[in-house]
């Protein structure tokens, strides 16, 4: 199937499942970072960020680095920027220290996934609190997406897309 065809559609698909499984079990699913994510998978699936590890290990590590950067600048009781629209010095500086740590850590982990700096930002401003709750819904959408676009991402790989030498050994 040409590229013009393939990616589009089936991108289009990723987001549409979780949209409608967020919906189901009334959880918000649709969030940049997971776009961004099924966009990766499908339009280049042979890049090793495209990968199911980067992809679950690169936005846990992002949620995890967002969370710290939160509680330890004592972000936690400041609005957030996604409801009031107004941007304060303290979510600046957790979105700072969040990215820098997601950096680290994706790196450290050899988990490097552009959109998990999505997540990381949009915990940092306040978009997901370091709750439970939050927590599942992050997790939750982030395996729905990667588990889906890794079978996409191999089905395209088997149809000839691969790059030589841009797996690891033993990667198909």
């Amino acid at each position: 199937m040409p590229d013009i065809i393939w990616a589009p559609v089936l991108t289009a698909a990723l987001v549409l499942l979780l949209g409608l499984t967020g919906l189901v079990v009334d959880r918000p699913w649709l969030f940049a970072s997971l776009a961004s994510t099924a966009f990766l998978q499908v339009e280049t699936p042979e890049h090793p960020s495209a990968r199911f590890y980067n992809a679950v290990a690169g936005n846990l590590i992002g949620l995890g680095a967002a969370f710290l950067a939160v509680v330890l600048l004592g972000a936690t009781t400041a609005p957030s920027v996604l409801k009031t629209g107004e941007l304060t010095p303290i979510r600046v500086w957790a979105g700072v220290l969040a990215v820098g740590l997601t950096m680290v850590g994706t790196l450290l982990f050899r988990a490097q996934h552009a959109p998990a700096a999505s997540t990381t930002l949009l915990t940092a401003l306040g978009g997901f609190k370091p709750t439970l709750d939050d927590t599942l819904t992050v997790v939750g959408g982030v395996l729905i997406v990667a588990s889906l676009g890794e079978l996409l991402r191999r089905l395209r790989l088997g149809q000839g897309v691969s790059v030589p030498g841009s797996q690891p050994p033993g990667e198909p």
